[in-house]
């Protein structure tokens, strides 16, 4: 089984299958495409090949790239789609289902769009504790 914080690296992705929220309709052409947590290099996650955007390693533990294509999240170690989406204050809450190569699980998260190029995703056990992910320009 996979470990926590691969999950939970996951559920931050969720913001690219927000299309049925209109909140974030006019976001949502933005949030596709690669992303790193704050911290790490572009550059040390992610590699162009051909007009598309790979990981170098998927399989690397340390892995905090998530890559949105469409209605798919793919991450270090799983793959999440998104059930439903529900807008709350300034943030957004959304059901996920999420798959990695033994374990199919559901799961919730909340993330807040901060901007064009930049996303929090909220620890689940604490309101004011969160990741910041940013859009790497490939």
């Amino acid at each position: 089984m996979k470990s926590k914080f691969d999950k939970i690296i996951m559920a931050g992705a969720v913001i690219g299958f927000c299309v049925t929220t209109d909140a974030m309709a006019a976001s949502i052409k933005e949030l596709q495409g690669a992303w790193t947590m704050d911290g790490t290099e572009c550059a040390d996650t992610f590699k162009k090949v051909g007009k598309t955007i790979e990981f170098k390693d998927r399989t690397a533990s340390t892995s905090t790239g998530l890559l949105v294509t469409g209605s798919r999240i793919a991450g270090a170690n799983a793959t999440c789609t998104t059930q439903s989406v529900r807008k709350q204050k300034d943030r957004l809450s959304a059901n996920l289902n999420c798959v990695d190569s033994m374990v199919e699980n559901s799961q919730t998260v909340t993330f807040k769009i901060v901007d064009s190029k930049t996303f929090q995703r909220f620890d689940p056990f604490g309101d004011n504790m969160y990741i910041t992910y940013h859009k790497c320009d490939m």
